[in-house]
């Protein structure tokens, strides 16, 4: 596993550009990293080493084919070659970015992720997807391109807003909720620890996220079968996404809501019993309440649904929990179902 976990330490990035022969660095980056850490990343790169920054704005609104091409615009200009090294340099939205542009630039270049926010350490970076928002659906366009590293480094989350890791919190509870029942429990009993960003526990938090992903995606990297169960919670929850353009609910959120509505759809159909239901509902619901919505709403939600990329013979792919730490995927749950889980009468 080519992934290397640490705090306030990117010693194993020095040693990997040298081991590579590195010469050419292209960074991508957006605003927020780029003036918070540029500097200290820089201080990793050996001054002989030509050093490009492509600055982002921030934002998964900003996650366009627009800001592709004027990447492309840029590698062209400054004559970036195959040798050199690409940078993933922030988040989710500058790793799926600065991926799908080293995987087709040149019809692919190398590059690696050092991930800076919660959400990408313990999710985006790993797993080699790669892509970009079109006309309101989201990663509709996108490649399977893996990094030759990544290198996380958990003190950048002292930065981060509560917000920021609550975005984080809803990729980390699935993992507990598909494989890992015990996490899901520590992260329950660690609110008050992890909110004040204490480094040791959210190393333990990443440590055991990356392993879960890892060790999923290791057996299916190209989304054919068993990795269909990291897509919990995120049917209804890209929806909400979109529906929303990308602006109301960050990713995080949107997948904590999307798994109390699909807990409610399995709970409906006896998969789970109700004390399991209550407990993941009144964790979740703590974090962040759910919210009705109206029909019209709704069948706007259930179209994006219905261009989801999981999707079968236009069947809606829903993963669902089947019991503490395991879900299943199902793909003819009845459309009232849904419609009622997301009319919000149960809460």
């Amino acid at each position: 596993m080519n992934i290397f976990i640490d705090k306030y330490n990117l010693s194993r990035f020095y040693e990997y550009v040298l081991d590579e022969s590195i010469n050419r660095i292209y960074i991508i980056t957006d605003k927020i990293v780029n003036k918070l850490y540029i500097e200290y990343l820089k201080s990793y790169i050996d001054n002989n080493i030509e050093t490009y920054v492509y600055v982002l704005p921030p934002g998964e609104e900003n996650k366009t084919i627009e800001n592709v091409l004027l990447i492309y615009d840029d590698l062209i200009q400054n004559n970036i070659d195959r040798q050199t090294l690409i940078v993933s340099f922030g988040g989710g939205v500058v790793g799926d970015i600065a991926g799908f542009v080293a995987s087709t630039y040149k019809r692919g270049i190398k590059y690696i992720q050092i991930p800076t926010t919660f959400l990408s350490q313990v999710d985006s970076s790993i797993g080699g997807k790669t892509g970009f928002d079109y006309k309101g659906f989201k990663n509709i366009i996108g490649t399977f391109y893996f990094p030759e590293r990544i290198f996380i480094d958990v003190s950048f989350l002292k930065s981060l807003s509560k917000r920021e890791i609550i975005c984080g919190l809803g990729e980390v509870f699935k993992y507990g909720l598909i494989a890992d029942y015990s996490l899901f429990q520590f992260i329950k009993n660690n609110f008050k620890n992890i909110y004040d960003k204490n480094l040791d526990i959210l190393m333990h938090i990443v440590n055991s996220s990356v392993n879960i992903k890892h060790n999923i995606v290791s057996k299916d990297k190209y989304d054919k079968g068993l990795r269909n169960i990291l897509n919990f919670g995120h049917t209804i929850g890209h929806s909400i996404e979109s529906y929303y353009n990308f602006s109301k609910y960050n990713h995080g959120e949107a997948v904590i809501l999307g798994m109390m509505y699909e807990f409610y759809i399995a709970l409906e159909l006896s998969l789970i019993d109700k004390e399991y239901f209550a407990e993941v509902y009144n964790t979740l619901s703590f974090i962040l309440p759910p919210i009705s919505f109206t029909r019209k709403e709704i069948e706007d939600l259930i179209h994006i649904m219905k261009n989801d990329k999981k999707n079968i013979d236009n069947n809606i792919a829903f993963v669902l929990p089947i019991d503490k730490g395991k879900v299943d995927v199902f793909y003819h749950i009845n459309e009232n179902l849904i419609i009622k889980a997301l009319e919000g009468d149960w809460f």
